[in-house]
């Protein structure tokens, strides 16, 4: 009997074995349309300002799925925006992709839209809106919970004119660098010796500011309600272990008045970017823009005009406002030949590494003639270094060293 037993659990085996490999060899690649189709649609990111806000557009093209570019800048295109009453303000590029104009002076009474002309000759407009005007920010609040912090806003419209409202924001915080490096690589001097030198407070390295931009679409309204009122609407959460609550943070929020159908835009896109990835979300749906392309009515075209003013407000968090929460470990490598502090070492009749002449690894301290790299004492220049990434805060996420002029 359990002879008999062996033997059938090894036929099954073998039965198994073979179902899978005749599975995996009737296996064919599939490619759905909509990732090996070549299109490249016009995408139009922004808004018309009124009021004392300058006017932003972006233009870009979608990418294929299977793309390793993640945006493609649509550069050299015309674009003004039009008044419905016979005025144009033309927007200059003032970088790939990016068209831009001071304080446009817009009348609040009239309608606007956008004129768009590619460099590849197509034209494309949208559709004349109205200037929504946007009621202050009331107030953001920082309530502490459990995992950390919370940001949120408040805001009302005593006219009940607005009911429909988006948000987002820029947030700046410092970083510091793990390792503060005082000295720089700097080979102008004629003695050697003196190639690493300390830096000047302007080519400090150790403390930067991060700006980072919202990614996601924050709207909501008011329209069930009897008065035209939000209240604490959620704008981001920060865990208490990031790293943006360790020095100082600061968040501007701005606020956008929104027409119903442009609600609505926003409502649909954010539902099929952001709810989806179980069964239970809603599924992806159409989502109709108002910019039309009048050179080929059939070409797709991406994007949502809105006109209004800005309501922004900012605030400044200090770590002294937070309670005691864990510090981030470092950033830097933990590999010790890289985290800490490396000799690196040259003979004197040979150019310096050209690891130090790129900034790859940077200088701790003055150089020196002591061979601590050689086993034998030989004539050579020796300099303690760290590797950039563990000593240069502009690395890490874009900082930048200059003190933003709004941060106080």
């Amino acid at each position: 009997m359990g002879k008999d037993a062996d033997m059938n659990r090894k036929q099954l085996a073998k039965l198994i074995l073979l179902g899978v490999a005749v599975g995996w060899g009737c296996k064919k690649h599939y490619t759905p349309k909509a990732v090996s189709t070549a299109n490249s649609y016009l995408v139009v990111e922004g808004m018309i300002a009124a009021g004392s806000d300058s006017t932003i557009i972006t233009l870009s093209r979608t990418v294929q799925l299977t793309s390793t570019s993640v945006h493609k800048p649509e550069a050299g295109a015309k674009i003004a925006v039009d008044d419905q009453q016979g005025g144009s303000y033309p927007l200059p590029e003032v970088d790939s992709g990016k068209y831009a104009a001071p304080p446009l002076n817009l009348d609040n009474s009239h309608k606007y839209r956008l004129d768009i002309t590619t460099a590849d000759g197509q034209t494309y407009v949208s559709d004349y809106v109205p200037v929504k005007v946007t009621p202050p920010v009331d107030t953001i609040s920082t309530p502490i919970t459990a995992n950390g912090l919370s940001i949120t806003v408040s805001t009302h419209d005593a006219s009940n004119n607005t009911r429909y409202y988006r948000w987002d924001y820029t947030e700046t915080f410092i970083y510091q660098s793990d390792i503060e490096a005082d000295y720089i690589f700097d080979p102008t001097n004629p003695d050697t010796l003196k190639w690493s030198r300390l830096r000047t407070p302007a080519e400090q390295i150790h403390t930067c500011y991060v700006t980072l931009n919202s990614s996601i679409i924050n709207v909501n309204s008011s329209a069930a309600l009897k008065q035209d009122l939000i209240s604490n609407n959620l704008i981001t959460q920060i865990p208490k272990e990031s790293e943006k609550i360790v020095h100082r943070y600061s968040i501007l929020v701005k606020q956008y008045a929104l027409t119903q159908d442009a609600y609505n835009f926003w409502s649909l896109l954010k539902s099929n970017t952001q709810n989806i990835g179980t069964i239970f979300d809603a599924q992806p749906s159409v989502n109709q823009g108002n910019i039309h392309c009048t050179s080929n009515p059939s070409l797709p075209v991406i994007g949502y005009v809105s006109a209004s003013t800005i309501a922004q407000k900012r605030i400044f968090i200090d770590r002294s406002d937070l309670p005691v929460w864990p510090i981030p470990g470092y950033q830097c490598n933990p590999d010790p030949k890289v985290f800490k502090p490396n000799a690196i070492c040259w003979r004197r009749s040979s150019p310096a590494p050209a690891e130090l002449n790129a900034g790859i690894y940077i200088p701790l301290e003055a150089i020196s003639t002591a061979a601590e790299c050689y086993k034998e004492p030989i004539p050579a220049f020796t300099v303690k270094t760290v590797y950039y990434t563990c000593a240069d805060c502009r690395f890490h996420l874009n900082g930048k060293t200059h003190k933003p002029s709004f941060w106080k």
